[in-house]
């Protein structure tokens, strides 16, 4: 061989060597991407959620990782957007070779990149609650969140047994898909233990003004208001409505999305006495419940809400997804492993994750607010 072939064949396998260095170490590294709203109206889950998935695999990591392998961590912030969500798991499938991805924050984003990992075969662990996700991203759309469905029956059968509600009006946000199956899911149990829907009122998240509204339902006969829709929104829809005149032997009733400290902060002395659902609860007396809380305290100087409680049970089921799917795993590997697992130690409802055809199951409890916090409903 000629001194100049020579050369070129050196460099040739130093260039090859070279290539083949990073994807050599990789393997001693899991790449998890997780794109949560962190900013825009959905940060008020968003950003406790992505607080929690870090302290979770920031702990397995501390421990020595997934069968040796430390999990590399990539969090992006999608804005509350559908389109920054696109754009986000087409990076997290192409460029950075995800193995599993976390998020999106909502139902609606997660509609939207289902068919995307599909087509890809990317697991991708999404924190929406509608079980619709699971028609449009087949086996490769994971949910950990238990379906309105199974949620709001809770808090249903609560409100015709407990609090004697006969009649009620039903307020949700027609712009997203949990509301409408949150709304559907409290409607439908309701009337067959023999409730009454008086009305039903669609809004979208934009909406501000509910003078019109208030007007509309004070004049009605009920017990009760539900309300299927975002944290702040529910508090201001109560406000509104007791300041036009709504009287106080209306109760309100609201789904998860009402269980936050937004709502809290932003409903005042109006929001006495709602009622709401969760399946995490903060400061339920068990040992997994009580570290967690600690550790959050710990790591980022604020006490966890129900969001946070969400966002670690999301890094737990990814870390036992990953620990399922053995050393090395490949995207096919870590979807197979979820479909596996069971009996997962959580935070929520009973305490141990399990789905039943792909749709989890882990129960829920009532909450009330009083002297301004959300406290188990007697």
């Amino acid at each position: 061989m000629c001194p100049m072939l020579r050369k070129l064949a050196g460099t040739a396998l130093l260039a090859t060597c070279a290539a083949l260095a990073p994807a050599a170490h990789a393997q001693d590294e899991l790449v998890v991407e997780s794109i949560q709203s962190s900013t825009g109206p959905l940060a008020y889950g968003g950003v406790p959620f992505q607080n929690s998935i870090r302290l979770a695999f920031e702990e397995v990591n501390a421990r020595g990782g997934i069968h040796g392998a430390k999990v590399k961590l990539i969090e992006r912030d999608n804005g509350s957007d559908k389109g920054q969500s696109i754009n986000l798991a087409n990076q997290a499938v192409d460029r950075d070779r995800a193995i599993l991805v976390l998020g999106p924050t909502s139902t609606t984003d997660a509609m939207a990149v289902a068919p995307l990992f599909a087509d890809k075969r990317t697991p991708n662990l999404h924190s929406g609650m509608s079980d619709a996700v699971l028609k449009v991203g087949g086996t490769w759309s994971m949910k950990f969140q238990q379906s309105p469905t199974m949620v709001t029956a809770v808090v249903a059968q609560y409100a015709r047994e407990k609090m004697s509600i006969r009649k009620v009006a039903l307020v949700f946000d027609r712009s997203n898909e949990t509301w409408i199956d949150s709304k559907n899911s409290f409607r439908d149990p309701f009337k067959a233990a023999g409730g009454t829907v008086v009305a039903e009122e669609a809004i979208v998240t934009a909406d501000s003004n509910f003078q019109p509204l208030a007007t509309k339902l004070k004049t009605q006969d009920i017990d009760a208001i539900y309300l299927a829709t975002f944290p702040e929104q529910s508090a201001n829809i109560i406000v509104q409505l007791r300041q036009a005149g709504v009287p106080e032997k209306v109760r309100f009733i609201g789904a998860v999305g009402m269980v936050s400290p937004k709502f809290l902060a932003a409903v005042g002395k109006a929001g006495e006495g709602a009622v709401a659902v969760s399946d995490h609860v903060i400061g339920l007396d068990r040992p997994l419940n009580k570290a967690f809380e600690a550790a959050y305290q710990a790591r980022y100087g604020i006490e966890p809400d129900s969001w946070a409680a969400v966002g670690y049970t999301q890094g737990l089921l990814a870390i036992a997804t990953l620990q399922e799917a053995g050393p090395k795993p490949t995207r096919q590997a870590v979807h197979d492993a979820f479909l596996r697992i069971k009996d997962v130690p959580i935070l929520g409802g009973s305490g141990l994750w399990n789905q039943k055809d792909r749709k989890p199951e882990f129960g829920a409890v009532v909450l009330t607010v009083k002297d301004g916090k959300f406290v188990v409903a007697p």
